[in-house]
């Protein structure tokens, strides 16, 4: 039985995957296995997933897009005590499970990672850094585009609310934090900033201020995330 379960939930992601999947297999710890979770392609996304199907490899292909249900689906079929869920963008740091395995201790239920950004434009490593800051300090409980949690505690707080797409790590976080407290742990993953060339960062920043000064309030609802490919 792996320590890790991490699990990739892809919905027409051919451009990410294949690197987010290499980036795993570099990691110092190899007690894992990855758990692929195609949700409605019409790409090339679940070819890719069949041919990295091994011994430590699994592929799930579910008929609609919806993130959260492929991130349960996923979850379902774990078999590690500890689950990664961990964007198709997203690529892990060699030290990632390691630093994971020590910071991710019984007083934590959740956690997340520092971030880094796959472009070397000035604003968006401003953008990511303030992220980072945030996330550190435990100002604000949220995900860098990987969440870590316990199978255990998954289960508890029934993973993912399957009528939420947009901030639904957040809301998971909420619940787990019921069980435990929230970590940042000091590894890095890298991210894709597509949303921010396409949107522009003054858009994404807008957006993202507005969703959180509506989350201290009291008063988030939750609305559409346009697709960014």
């Amino acid at each position: 039985m792996p320590a890790f379960s991490i699990i990739i939930p892809a919905h027409n992601e051919e451009r990410y995957l294949q690197k987010t999947i290499d980036s795993i297999k570099k990691q110092t710890i190899p007690d894992y296995e990855i758990i692929l979770v195609t949700n409605g392609c019409t790409d090339n996304t679940e070819e890719i997933a069949k041919k990295n199907v091994d011994a430590k490899t699994r592929h799930l292909s579910l008929p609609k897009p919806n993130v959260s249900v492929a991130r349960n689906a996923g979850a379902l079929n774990a078999q590690g005590e500890t689950l990664l869920f961990l964007d198709a963008d997203t690529q892990l740091a060699a030290d990632a499970l390691g630093k994971i395995k020590e910071k991710f201790t019984e007083q934590y239920a959740v956690a997340t990672t520092l971030a880094e950004p796959d472009s070397a434009k000035i604003s968006h490593r401003l953008a990511v850094s303030f992220k980072n800051l945030y996330h550190y300090l435990n100002i604000y409980q949220g995900c860098s585009g990987a969440l870590i949690c316990r199978k255990k505690d998954f289960q508890a707080v029934g993973g993912y609310n399957p009528e939420i797409i947009v901030r639904e790590h957040r809301k998971l976080a909420l619940k787990l934090k019921e069980l435990g407290k929230f970590a940042c742990v000091n590894t890095a993953v890298t991210t894709s900033m597509r949303r921010y060339q396409q949107w522009g960062l003054f858009k994404v920043s807008l957006f993202w201020t507005k969703k959180w000064l509506q989350d201290r309030s009291g008063t988030l609802k939750e609305s559409s995330y346009e697709i960014v490919r």
